[in-house]
Formats: structure tokens, C-alpha cells, sequence
């Protein structure tokens, strides 16, 4: 009877058993899974990396023009004539578009080359009271801006793994207008015009990051020494200071 009397407990014994080796079970699944128990750290998220590759991107910005108008204008007969120079602040926002491919070396150096395109609505004039040929007048200088492409290559080094310093280094072309027309008292009047695409040297520095998987975002600051150009008696000499804005997508 003592015999048969042990069966109740072997048989719990059995079943606590099960139940251990299965909640282990249970346990190490759920560990295998990478699954998060009650009062553990969340895991770090993945932190996000610049991309190399083909890019495209859109920018939008403030362009701030400077350019000295030196003039000397005398109308048909020879009557009226102005001598002086002046110079014109001429500003307005700008945006664009923009293509290229950068390239990665030794993880922390980069190159990329690009084109782009920007329209701007920099525009200024100025009047000024000068002597005509021992008469009073004015003399209107005005400088505006419309659209310009260029081309540029992009060296830079990381700051880390989402953040990268780079130098724009190129060429660019813009369309510019410059006119001055000198007007007497008497109601004679004298101008020089010109509208032309004109090229020059562009550098700066900027800066990118990375804000969502394939899309970064950039900011940069150039300068472009544009040559000077003439018609008659007016000479234009420009540059240009120019702070950019630009969301970049990577295909990469």
C-alpha cells in the first residue's frame, strides 16, 4: 500500500517538471528572437550614414549682388555727357535644381561633381545727381539677375558617419543686365546697355547631414567672381555672395 500510496507525487513531480522545461523552452525563444522583457533598455536605433552614388536635390537661398557701374555715356550730339562710377547692391531670393555623383575613399575623405541650375530675382538701381555738361541731371544705374547654370566639383572629408564638410569649387554662368542712362534738365538723354551671360570662378564651404534614410539635407555659403563687361561707355564689374538651403536625395 506504502508503494501505491508515492504515485500522487511522482506524478506531480512529473508534471512540475514539464512545466519548468517548458517555460525554459518558452524563455529561450524568446531570448533567440531578440525579444525585450519588462525593464530592459530599448536597443540603439541604427545610426544613419551619408550614401554615396547618384544624387539629385532642389535649393532655395538668398543671392547678394555687387557690382561697381563705372560709366561714361554722351548722347548723339555730344551734348550731354556723364562721367562717374557707382555701386549697385542688387539682392533677391533664388532656388534651383541640381544632379551628381560623389564617390567615398578611404572612409573618410569624398569627391563629388555636379551641375546645377538657379533662377534669381536680384535686381537693384540707383539714381544719382551729377553735373551734364554744365547742366544738372541724374544718372540711373541698374543691375539685375535672371537665371545661371554651372558645373562643380564637391571635395569634402566626414565629420562622421551622417555628417559631411565639403569646399564647391567651379565655374558658373549667369545671365546679367546692367544699363545707365543719364537724363539732363533740359530732358536730353544718354544710356549704355547690356544683357549677356557672363562666367566666373565660384568657391565656398558647405555642409550636409543626413535626416531620413536616403534624403539629406545641405547648407552652403559661395561666392562668384563674375568678369566684367561693357557696351559704350559703362563697364560692369560683378560678384555675387550667395547662402543656399538644398534637400538632396540619394539613389544609392
Amino acid at each position: 500500500m506504502k508503494k501505491y500510496s508515492q504515485l500522487p507525487l511522482f506524478y506531480a513531480g512529473v508534471s512540475a517538471a514539464a512545466l519548468l522545461l517548458a517555460s525554459t523552452a518558452g524563455f529561450a525563444a524568446g531570448n533567440y528572437k531578440g525579444e525585450m522583457y519588462k525593464g530592459e533598455p530599448a536597443p540603439c536605433p541604427v545610426e544613419k550614414m551619408l550614401k554615396d552614388g547618384f544624387y539629385v536635390g532642389a535649393q532655395v537661398g538668398y543671392d547678394s549682388y555687387r557690382a561697381v557701374n563705372s560709366y561714361s555715356v554722351t548722347d548723339a550730339t555730344g551734348a550731354l555727357a556723364a562721367n562717374g562710377s557707382d555701386a549697385i547692391a542688387a539682392t533677391g531670393w533664388a532656388g534651383g535644381l541640381f544632379a551628381g555623383y560623389g564617390q567615398y575613399f578611404q572612409e573618410a575623405y569624398y569627391l563629388a561633381a555636379e551641375i546645377l541650375v538657379n533662377t534669381s530675382g536680384a535686381s537693384q538701381s540707383n539714381n544719382n545727381t551729377v553735373k551734364l555738361s554744365g547742366v544738372g541731371g541724374t544718372v540711373n544705374s541698374k543691375f539685375s539677375v535672371n537665371t545661371s547654370w554651372g558645373v562643380r566639383v564637391l571635395p569634402g572629408v566626414k565629420l562622421n558617419n551622417s555628417t559631411l564638410l565639403y569646399i564647391p569649387l567651379g565655374y558658373m554662368s549667369a545671365s546679367l543686365k546692367g544699363t545707365a542712362t543719364a537724363t539732363s534738365t533740359s530732358g536730353l538723354t544718354a544710356t549704355a546697355s547690356k544683357s549677356q551671360y557672363q562666367g566666373g570662378f565660384v568657391y565656398g564651404v558647405g555642409l550636409e547631414t543626413v535626416v531620413y534614410e536616403n534624403f539629406s539635407i545641405r547648407g552652403e555659403y559661395t561666392r562668384t567672381n563674375y568678369n566684367s563687361f561693357s557696351s559704350g561707355g559703362a563697364k560692369w564689374s560683378p560678384y555675387d555672395n550667395q547662402a543656399m538651403l538644398g534637400l538632396v536625395y540619394h539613389f544609392a
